[in-house]
C-alpha cells in the first residue's frame, strides 16, 4: 500500500469549508438584520454597525472552523479564512452594487478570524489541562 507524502489537508480543504461556514453565517445574520429593519425594530442608523458585527461573527466562525481543520499552525489558516469571507463579500458588493472598499471591514474580518483561532486553541489547551 502506498503512503501519501502529504499527510495534511490541502489548503482548499481547510479554507473552503471554513469560508463557506463563515459566509453562510454572515449572510444569515444580515438577513435577520434586514428583517428587523423592515419591521422597524432596527433603526436605520444602526445598520452599518450591525453589518460590521455580522461580518465579525462570520469571520469568527470561519476562523474557528479553519483552526479545527488545520494541523499545525492554526492562526494563518484562520486569518486566511476570515479574509476569504471578506473577499467573497467584497467581490459581490463591487460587482452587484459598486460599493467602495472599506478598510474597516478588512480589519474586522481579519481580527475576527484571528480571534476564532485564538478561541479554538485556548479551548483545546483548557481541555488538555483537565484531562
Amino acid at each position: 500500500m502506498m503512503r501519501k507524502t502529504n499527510e495534511g489537508r490541502s489548503p482548499a480543504g481547510i479554507l473552503l469549508p471554513a469560508a463557506a461556514a463563515g459566509l453562510m453565517a454572515t449572510l444569515l445574520l444580515m438577513l435577520v438584520g434586514a428583517v428587523l429593519m423592515h419591521q422597524g425594530t432596527l433603526p436605520e442608523g444602526a445598520v452599518a454597525p450591525c453589518a460590521l458585527v455580522f461580518l465579525a461573527a462570520g469571520g469568527l466562525l470561519a476562523g474557528l472552523v479553519a483552526a479545527k481543520c488545520a494541523a499545525g499552525r492554526k492562526l494563518p489558516w484562520a486569518l486566511g479564512a476570515g479574509f476569504v469571507v471578506f473577499l467573497i463579500l467584497l467581490v459581490v458588493g463591487v460587482l452587484l452594487q459598486s460599493q467602495p472598499v472599506n478598510p474597516v471591514r478588512v480589519a474586522v474580518s481579519l481580527c475576527a478570524g484571528g480571534l476564532g483561532a485564538r478561541l479554538y486553541c485556548r479551548r483545546q489547551y483548557a481541555q488538555k489541562e483537565t484531562v
